[in-house]
């Protein structure tokens, strides 16, 4: 190769490497921007997860949702943490320090990705307690109430009940009815119940699945292979995923227990806010029990926030029981204890607060609240 040659090589390779610098530069920011609106994403839908689900706080005890800092629960402190990283990237990228910024976001990243796989853990758990639960009798001193498997043998289209007591014409009122009326619905909701558990149940494996896929990313690693942002991302994406299909099978459980109880929201109108009257065993009339909501009851009919329909909100939904009505609002995407202050005690409208008669919310850890 002749010198002159030889210069035009040089001035090609320096050219090329005076070109590249930019390029990397712009592949940095573009990398940033897209993980910053990656994580935004995430956090965002982490938001109500969290705080319906704060953990227990150093004491072990349960958590406040507005906990001073060093008091909250532990998911919170996490939460907390990630969306602190998270600031730090974003000031580095809008000052154009796009290497520091994709290297916080990256940070968050990690963070939000053991979140979801703590909460995906979680959330399955609590799937597979509610099914069982739901299968199970919400009260076994009620002699109306069944468990599914008995719904399924004693009101199927071809049981005693629906043979030889239900569909038997008659001809009223001089032939007396063979059942219970609110016994009927078992028999029209026994398909909607069924199909409940089968989905509640599919989801359920569905989520175990995809979380075990997630967890399995880093084991068909080769040996010199390191975990990267986009392994990362396609765990998270994966813990999303086990966490929705565990919202689905509560959700299915949720659907059973609206089926099979349809009369506990009796409640809900009646000024003195009493459960619906009932029979024990022996035919003997059982007066109705006021219904506490939250802690707190009072005349619920006059509530401007109550609707009596397929929306009402989980706080009011006692078909569900207690320990499960926080997943009921999640499952929406709700804060459960931000409508609580809403519409049971109407937190931020004291004039008609004061025109219904509302109580004082009870403190944390208080047992009872007078009647009003």
């Amino acid at each position: 190769m002749n010198g002159r040659a030889m210069k035009q090589s040089l001035l090609i390779l320096m050219t090329s490497l005076v070109m590249q610098t930019p390029m990397f530069a712009e592949s940095v920011s573009s990398k940033s921007y897209h993980k910053r609106i990656e994580l935004l994403t995430y956090l965002r839908e982490l938001e109500p997860i969290v705080k319906n689900f704060r953990g227990e706080d150093p004491e072990g005890k349960p958590a406040e949702l507005n906990a001073p800092e060093g008091k909250e629960g532990f998911r919170m402190k996490k939460y907390n943490e990630a969306k602190r990283i998270y600031q730090e990237g974003l000031q580095y990228h809008f000052e154009g320090n796009f290497p520091s910024a994709y290297q916080r976001f990256l940070e968050c990243q990690l963070g939000i990705e053991k979140i979801t796989e703590e909460i995906s853990q979680l959330y399955i758990l609590r799937a597979e307690e509610m099914m069982k639960t739901a299968m199970e009798r919400k009260n076994p001193n009620n002699p109306m109430d069944k468990a599914l498997l008995d719904i399924s043998i004693e009101y199927g289209k071809g049981s005693y009940f629906r043979q030889d007591v239900m569909d038997i014409p008659r001809e009223a009122p001089y032939s007396r009815r063979m059942y219970d009326p609110k016994e009927a619905h078992y028999s029209y909701n026994k398909y909607d119940i069924e199909k409940n558990l089968e989905l509640g149940y599919k989801h359920l494996g569905l989520a175990k699945e995809a979380r075990a896929t997630a967890l399995r990313v880093e084991k068909n690693l080769e040996k010199h292979q390191k975990l990267q942002p986009s392994h990362r991302k396609y765990r998270i994406d994966l813990y999303f995923g086990a966490i929705n299909l565990g919202r689905d099978s509560k959700a299915n459980a949720i659907n059973i227990y609206k089926l099979k109880y349809p009369y506990d929201n009796y409640y809900l109108n009646n000024s003195q806010a009493k459960s619906e009257p009932s029979k024990d065993e022996n035919g003997v009339a059982v007066e109705g029990q006021p219904v506490k909501v939250d802690g707190v009851t009072y005349d619920f009919s006059k509530n401007p926030y109550v609707k009596y329909d397929h929306r009402i909100q989980a706080m009011f939904d006692v078909r569900v029981p207690e320990d499960y009505r926080v997943d009921h609002a999640d499952v929406r995407g709700r804060v459960y204890d931000l409508d609580s202050n809403n519409m049971v005690f109407m937190k931020y409208d004291q004039e008609r607060k004061k025109a219904l008669n509302v109580p004082t919310k009870p403190a944390a850890g208080a047992t009872s609240t007078p009647q009003q």
